[in-house]
């Protein structure tokens, strides 16, 4: 397996939560405290002085409103949740130091997971995710998951489910070398924000049977009322030896009655995906894979990417306030793009940035109702745009240089045309969270331009 590497990226996430606590977190300073440690005793009362000697006993003994410390470790089990909490009062399983473990299988409310390593899961659909969730009001932050045979976290909700998975949040994770993908979403109104994800494999070397539909991806999300923030994909890579022939997606939806329902009401902001690759007819990068989703609002990201958003078979999607951008270098011969839209209704793409696309900017087969206008598309080596498709660019910004910071750093200098020149829409902050608008009109693109602040 890759080693981890020492100057780990995440340190420098580009989205820090100002979120206010939610219950489970601010309830842990009250609860009851038992103790878990490589040398402790399952026999013993769970004290710190008498701690258990296995996590699995905490979880078959916890009552709603506790917390079990795991001291620091290697434990060698999958621990099984069955134990709930409730409002206010969760379970919570805290790691101190480094506690590696083979995961959690949850399916239980009102359960809180932090801060563990978890790797070596098992071989099977359920066993194999670092975390694998059936159940409402989960907390699920700053553990790092690698190596996992299925993927690192799914939250998991049937389609005919009576009790629908609900309401967790996934934070500040890490999610490396996993199988598939990092995150898979389903149920309600999860929140989904400052995770890292990447290095996904298609092929784990311990999955004993591999079915041809395997993928390495960043984030598949179904269900509807979720929303993303400040996520980091980046890295998954076709030079990976167990990435035969995935297609490779920052985040994908589409619908499988058996097992997936349709994406709807979902909001993507303040992420950031780093895939620009091209190799064959199949194996490109792509920011967005939206098949078969209405309602979805995705503003404020940073994609770059061989094609920057695909949705087919959609409506009512909101694409505005994005910086996409590319690489020039790569071939047209698989279809490059900035946005694609094929059979799609009612769905706006507005005050966007396309930068050093090297094939067409935006895209459209069967389109309907599309609002479009204030995009800015530009190459940086004098050739022209593509415009061989029926996308009406009269009330864009065509050929327009945005004045970036620098190639790598798409703020806005003071003199780029993109300042103040954007539609009026219901996007009251940018990418750093600044609020929109800062002059006498909006900005095009992520970022919103404000002057350095200069001490007198």
């Amino acid at each position: 397996m890759p080693s981890v590497p020492v100057d780990y990226p995440g340190t420098n996430l580009p989205f820090t939560s100002t979120s206010t606590p939610s219950p489970t977190q601010i309830s842990i300073v009250q609860a009851e405290a038992y103790s878990v440690s490589l040398f402790g005793d399952d026999a013993n009362p769970g004290t710190q002085l008498q701690p258990w000697r296995t996590i699995q006993k905490a979880a078959d003994t916890l009552p709603a409103g506790s917390i079990v410390i795991v001291q620091a470790g290697d434990y060698d089990e999958r621990v099984m949740v069955s134990r709930a909490g409730s409002a206010g009062m969760p379970i919570v399983f805290q790691a101190q130091g480094t506690v590696i473990m083979r995961g959690f299988t949850v399916r239980a409310n009102f359960v809180t997971i932090q801060g563990f390593e978890i790797t070596n899961t098992l071989d099977n659909s359920i066993g194999g995710w670092g975390i694998f969730i059936e159940g409402s009001n989960c907390l699920l932050e700053n553990n790092y998951i690698h190596y996992a045979t299925r993927g690192g976290i799914q939250l998991y909700a049937p389609p005919d489910a009576k009790e629908v998975t609900a309401n967790c949040v996934v934070r500040n994770n890490r999610l490396y070398y996993n199988s598939q993908l990092g995150i898979d979403v389903r149920g309600h109104n999860h929140l989904i924000e400052g995770n890292e994800i990447w290095g996904t494999i298609q092929h784990h070397p311990k999955m004993a049977i591999q079915p041809s539909w395997l993928d390495a991806d960043g984030i598949h999300f179904h269900g509807s009322g979720h929303i993303f923030r400040g996520n980091y994909i980046h890295d998954i890579l076709y030079t990976a030896q167990e990435n035969i022939d995935p297609h490779i997606d920052c985040f994908q939806t589409f619908v499988n009655l058996s097992h997936q329902v349709a994406a709807s009401n979902i909001l993507f902001e303040q992420n950031r995906c780093e895939n620009v690759q091209a190799q064959a007819s199949r194996k490109y990068g792509s920011g967005f894979m939206i098949n078969g989703a209405s309602g979805l609002t995705i503003r404020n990201n940073i994609i770059t990417a061989d094609v920057g958003l695909n949705a087919l078979n959609s409506s009512e999607l909101k694409i505005i306030h994005n910086t996409f951008t590319s690489d020039l270098t790569l071939p047209t011969t698989y279809s490059p793009a900035g946005i694609t839209f094929t059979s799609i209704s009612n769905s706006t793409i507005q005050n966007n940035i396309f930068y050093n696309l090297p094939g067409h900017i935006i895209y459209l087969v069967n389109v309907t109702e599309l609002s479009a206008g204030r995009n800015l598309a530009y190459r940086s080596d004098g050739n022209p745009l593509w415009t061989t498709n029926s996308y009406s660019h009269v009330l864009d910004l065509w050929g327009v240089d945005p004045l970036f910071v620098s190639a790598t750093d798409f703020h806005l200098r003071v003199d780029s045309p993109a300042i103040d020149t954007g539609y009026v829409v219901a996007v009251t902050t940018d990418y750093d969270g600044r609020l929109r608008p800062q002059g006498q009109g909006v900005d095009i693109g992520a970022f919103e331009y404000s002057p350095p602040i200069t001490n007198p």
